[in-house]
């Protein structure tokens, strides 16, 4: 455990006062044949993961009906799937991609308290197995592409080192989508290029001013049009959008015009500038799912691939930007605050699976499923023996999913527990089937707790149609019914009947959230000191010809100068 600093007195204080600081159905996959024929063996399926980056809970056209944000080829693929309705993560961006990838909760490994900035000298811990290793344990190739944000200061921490056959993409939180840098205004200012092939740096003269979302994407059609149809791969798309990109030493949006012209992007009010961004980013997300999409169906696998889409926290308000390196004008609308935050905007998050393999599909599903869940779950669901996976926190939800289940094998999740940053947070089901949300500790500086609505909407004018997906709040949208003051005082919500966390019942549900507190300080003995670690000076890409090197390798860390690119 790791040492107790001043501000993290509420959470300290209720941990010392407790005490307690093989899918058959997959495996016996045979192509159909006739009697008098040999009986072949089906390839396992492929698996495509696509990842999006603090994408709002508002912002896909089959989440609440939004018309700012029709993304026909998503929702298309989403409603033909399972769209989960409770699907968290973690709040903000390496944690939630730490814990996807090892399925392992954060804050036993270390990685709870914050994401990896440009020239910071950590990453993802070294000895941790995830998700490419287990995959090709079972014959799968590995593809990495786009962003990855869980190491940079050595080439150790870079994905074609922790399993992935082949990386395109950058290390760093974001960069800038046509040149490739990235950095900040603090603690100098500083940027360098960060746009790696094979972890080699790309440099300018070979690739320039392709917008990203573009370059990724089609590096991912490449690997799947020239890919074995005999051998399995897995692939972990991981788009760039709609975070914020990076431009003289500030975040911004960069959009196309081919996106900024599409209607519902047009139509929205000139009063609005950085939303209409946002919502020309969101076409360019749903034009690279299509064209992967796309990309199976020409290759002649799509009946043989399972697609994960998800994202790794919820859109960053522009009230909190201050502390979230800028917003991207995302909507949670009508789920409370985002990201950075535990409350349900910034940790309930947009999350389909679709598969041939899943007999009934086409519904939304209510089941608790967490990030960590994903390993075991597709590992499962590919024929995988889970009892391979030796530590993983996240369960397998593959059974009750092919079942058609109500609810799956998870009752709770810890959300997070930050002695740094005095956060901490847990999701509980009880027998009854209710739903309970604690959250204690602080909401960045403690001045606004609240939501966020659509920015362009009222209440007269929600620009949404009917979805069967939407939230109903049950109280009125965006208005606190009884205050939640978690730096002061736990707060308690029944997410059943208050999905908006607009009424805070912990006054008169002291038994209850003693009990949350008692789970919590029960996960919390497990957990580890946070790896994190301040700016290295040394990092500076002024040091090592213009770009983020691995600057805490022995030996050469500069790149030679590559003659083509690897995946070309």
């Amino acid at each position: 455990m790791q040492g107790i600093p001043a501000g993290c007195l509420l959470i300290c204080s209720i941990f010392s006062w407790l005490k307690f600081g093989t899918s058959q159905m997959i495996t016996d996959n045979l192509i159909p044949q006739n009697n008098d024929r040999p009986r072949t063996i089906a390839p396992r399926p492929n698996i495509l993961v696509f990842m999006a980056d603090d994408l709002g809970h508002a912002d896909l056209g089959y989440s609440e009906g939004s018309l700012q944000t029709p993304t026909p080829n998503i929702d298309k693929l989403a409603w033909d799937g399972i769209i989960f309705n409770r699907h968290y993560s973690n709040s903000i961006g390496s944690p939630s991609r730490a814990s996807f990838l090892t399925a392992k909760n954060a804050f036993n490994i270390g990685m709870q308290t914050s994401v990896i900035r440009p020239g910071e000298p950590w990453g993802l811990p070294l000895q941790l197995r995830i998700q490419p290793q287990y995959f090709k344990d079972l014959g799968y190739s590995t593809h990495a592409l786009g962003k990855w944000h869980l190491g940079e200061s050595q080439r150790a921490f870079y994905p074609n080192n922790r399993g992935f056959d082949t990386w395109y993409g950058f290390s760093s939180d974001a960069c800038n989508w046509f040149n490739y840098t990235a950095g900040w205004i603090a603690p100098f200012p500083t940027s360098g290029r960060v746009l790696r092939d094979q972890g080699v740096v790309v440099p300018s003269n070979i690739t320039n001013n392709v917008y990203a979302p573009e370059l990724f994407t089609a590096k991912a059609e490449q690997l799947i049009r020239d890919s074995d149809g005999q051998k399995p791969w897995y692939m972990y798309f991981s788009s760039p959008a709609p975070h914020t990109a990076f431009a003289d030493f500030r975040s911004v949006q960069h959009t196309m015009a081919q996106f900024e012209l599409r209607p519902a992007v047009a139509a929205l009010s000139g009063q609005f500038p950085e939303r209409k961004k946002q919502l020309a980013v969101l076409q360019s997300l749903d034009e690279s799912f299509k064209r992967l999409i796309d990309a199976l169906k020409n290759k002649g696998v799509m009946d043989n691939t399972i697609v994960l889409f998800l994202s790794d926290n919820g859109a960053p308000l522009p009230q909190a930007a201050t502390y979230l390196r800028g917003s991207n004008h995302g909507s949670n609308w009508p789920l409370r605050h985002g990201k950075g935050t535990l409350f349900e905007g910034g940790v309930r998050t947009l999350a389909f699976l679709w598969s041939p393999l899943i007999p009934k599909r086409s519904r939304i599903s209510k089941q608790l499923i967490h990030i960590t869940d994903w390993l075991p779950t597709l590992y499962e669901a590919v024929g995988g023996n889970t009892a391979d996976l030796n530590g993983v926190e996240g369960v397998s939800q593959w059974q009750s999913l092919i079942r058609g289940l109500e609810d799956g094998p998870r009752t709770e999740i810890a959300l997070n527990i930050d002695v740094l940053g005095n956060q901490a947070g847990f999701v509980y089901q009880d027998l009854d089937g209710g739903l309970f949300k604690y959250i204690v500790g602080n909401v960045f500086d403690n001045t606004f707790t609240g939501w966020a609505r659509t920015e362009g909407t009222s209440d007269l004018n929600p620009m949404t149609s009917f979805s069967a997906a939407s939230i109903k709040c049950n109280f009125p949208a965006g208005t606190e019914v009884s205050p939640c003051r978690p730096w002061e005082k736990a707060c308690l919500f029944d997410l059943i009947n208050d999905p908006c966390e607009t009424n805070n019942i912990a006054a008169s549900n002291r038994v209850l959230v003693n009990l949350l507190a008692q789970k919590l300080a029960l996960y919390n003995q497990s957990s580890i000191a946070a790896v994190t670690k301040p700016f290295d000076g040394r990092s500076d890409p002024e040091n090592w010809g213009g770009v983020w090197a691995p600057w805490l390798d022995d030996g050469q860390v500069i790149d030679p100068i590559p003659a083509f690119s690897t995946l070309n």
